[in-house]
């Protein structure tokens, strides 16, 4: 036989045995076998091969002829993989129901952590389409692929959608706040760190900290403090921002050097 590992593989992961995998595709296209002879193409103890071609037949993969000697042939490829394939759905509905029907008994206001960048953009993904009534958020350049077209969704569901977008990328539908010179500075006080938040309906929330030479990682929480604060947090951005705008640069550079700000910004450092 030809190399059928990804063949046996994919069966198996389809609910196949190992066993059950290899008789089956060893069956597939041929004239009907015996047992020793199905043994042998599916290189399987012959041990082995009888109790096997039993189960494939109460799956309904493979036909059986009592005759002398008792010979079987698989049943088409199609027709098993759509009963798989129809079994595996009303399967997954099954569980969905069920498991949405489990109680529901959260302690509320834990902080869960996130160690990596994969991680924490799915769970941005699951808060921005899992959100009902609002969406604040403040998203990088770098993150606007993964989260750009699902808060422009969002907006369009409906959603309050409110954007501070550290970068120079645009949305078509939510508010949105031109903060790439608030991030080119928050980069270099924080020496590379790039601080991300989302928060969905004020009562789901992430805050990340994206590194360029420190690791990324997140907290995902439902504490209402932390939410307000996280919201917050960003209108607070947005409201420096816009008025750092209406401000004459000389004004601004005068800000800058009050006692206020240059201990603050020490202390940031």
């Amino acid at each position: 036989m030809s190399n059928t590992t990804n063949l046996i593989s994919a069966l198996t992961r389809l609910g196949f045995s190992r066993y059950e995998a290899k008789a089956y595709v060893a069956l597939v296209g041929q004239a009907p076998m015996n047992g020793s002879q199905v043994s042998r193409r599916a290189d399987m103890p012959p041990s082995k091969i009888y109790e096997t071609l039993a189960r494939l037949e109460t799956k309904g993969a493979v036909l059986v002829n009592h005759s002398e000697p008792v010979r079987y042939t698989a049943v088409s490829p199609k027709d098993v993989l759509t009963f798989l394939k129809d079994k595996f759905e009303a399967d997954l509905s099954t569980a969905q129901e069920e498991l949405a029907d489990l109680p529901k008994n959260k302690e509320p206001g834990l902080v869960w952590s996130l160690h990596s960048r994969d991680a924490i953009v799915q769970a941005s993904i699951r808060l921005i389409n899992e959100a009902k009534h609002s969406v604040f958020a403040g998203v990088w350049d770098e993150e606007m692929d993964d989260l750009g077209p699902l808060l422009d969704k969002a907006a369009v569901r409906g959603l309050d959608v409110h954007v501070a977008i550290y970068g120079t990328s645009t949305l078509t539908h939510p508010h949105t706040y031109d903060m790439n010179e608030c991030g080119a500075s928050a980069r270099l006080r924080l020496s590379g760190r790039r601080l991300a938040v989302v928060v969905a309906d004020d009562d789901h929330t992430l805050v990340a900290s994206f590194g360029d030479r420190t690791p990324d990682e997140a907290v995902r929480t439902t504490n209402p403090v932390m939410c307000l604060l996280a919201v917050e947090y960003i209108k607070a951005d947005i409201s420096g921002r816009l008025m750092i705008n209406a401000m004459t640069p000389q004004a601004f550079q005068g800000l800058l050097k009050t006692q206020d700000m240059q201990d603050m910004l020490v202390h940031v450092e």
